[in-house]
């Protein structure tokens, strides 16, 4: 059984963010927000760029979620500053600077009196083209209905846990924050293949000077994988022991993951499990804040499909666009590799090959 591609092409994978943002009139407001566009660069490089460009701290500006690189991305920033007209445009020039690969842009979408804060995000619209389906497959979501309801079992996915085509080591280096071994933690990070590893590459001096010179929100983002790591590994085993043999184990990218082959072992799990609890970490007032929350174990979505046809980018194959909303914290991924499991598993396709499932194509990676 061959699982279908995503991210094939960073045009594959367009994430609109869905954000309740409360504004203010322009003379009563200390911020600015703005609707970010961007490809090629993570949320925190984003940011870091948006603070060069307006002259500000990089405290000062500020999302409400993280949006993959590898894909074309909108979502909200609040900027502390009051922004003209032509502080954006000349922002927008530096955005344009790095080259179609790692370009953004930013649109004025009001003002307000508060910034914008981890976790208040409600979600994220998906439009996705799914590419490398076999025959079978092409022809069940073609010929199935347009609009399809899902249920999945609520992971972090891969890229929670590194960059693309770099080591997922996320969770080891928030595991060595949280047990004050800096010096590993940095020789992690050497080794990461992110934009924060290149720094480190560069720096010579002491490891706590250098995790001192970060902006405070990225050594809480790896903290933070740390414990999605922990969750994964605690919603995974109560999977298993629901499932029994209607379980699929793969690994992917060298992260182990347990996928249900039926809806009625996810639906088992909901009514057994709604919810398990969650560490989080964020920044706040100057401190990292340690907080318990419930996450849910599993979540539903429904998945429109758009259109079917043969994959130019892969001969003998067949490509589908697909649609669908996710709410904070779901990672589509995740969702629509599920949803294949699932779909492949009715036609009776049994379970995913692991030397299939974990095989990842260059510039993409599997659903």
């Amino acid at each position: 059984m061959h699982l279908p591609l995503l991210k094939v092409l960073p045009e594959d994978f367009r994430v609109t963010e869905t954000l309740g943002l409360e504004t203010a009139p322009h003379d009563a407001s200390t911020h600015t927000y703005l609707l970010l566009r961007k490809r090629g660069l993570t949320t925190h490089e984003a940011l870091g760029a948006l603070a060069e460009a307006f002259g500000v701290e990089v405290q000062d500006v500020a999302a409400a979620g993280l949006k993959d690189e590898d894909g074309i991305t909108e979502q909200f920033v609040s900027v502390r500053a009051a922004l003209s007209p032509d502080d954006i445009e000349h922002a927008n020039a530096r955005g344009r600077s790095g080259g179609e690969d790692r370009a953004w842009h930013v649109a004025p979408h009001g003002t307000g009196i508060d910034p914008l804060r981890t976790g208040e995000l409600d979600g994220n619209c998906f439009r996705l083209i799914v590419r490398g389906l076999d025959e079978p497959s092409a022809a069940a979501l073609a010929e199935g209905p347009r609009r399809h309801t899902h249920f999945f079992v609520n992971y972090y996915d891969t890229q929670r846990f590194g960059v693309p085509g770099g080591p997922k080591q996320t969770h080891l280096i928030g595991g060595a924050l949280l047990a004050g071994d800096e010096d590993t933690a940095l020789d992690l990070l050497r080794r990461s293949g992110s934009a924060e590893g290149a720094r480190a590459l560069d720096h010579q001096g002491p490891a706590h000077e250098f995790w001192q010179r970060l902006d405070p929100r990225v050594p809480v983002f790896y903290r933070c994988a740390h414990a999605s790591y922990e969750w994964n590994a605690q919603v995974r085993d109560l999977l298993r022991e629901q499932a029994g043999g209607e379980v699929a184990h793969v690994e992917r990218e060298g992260l182990p993951y347990a996928f249900a082959t039926t809806r009625s072992v996810v639906l088992g799990l909901a009514a057994r499990c709604p919810e398990l609890d969650y560490v989080r970490y964020r920044w706040a007032d100057g401190v990292c804040v340690r907080s318990i929350a419930a996450r849910p174990t599993v979540l539903q979505t429904h998945i429109s499909v758009h259109r079917v046809g043969p994959d130019p980018l892969h001969p003998g194959r067949f490509a589908c666009t697909i649609s669908f909303f996710l709410p904070s914290g779901g990672y589509a991924t995740a969702a629509v590799h599920q949803w294949f499991v699932q779909i492949l598993g009715a036609l009776g396709d049994g379970a995913p090959d692991p030397a299939v499932a974990t095989a990842v194509p260059a510039g993409g990676e599997r659903a």
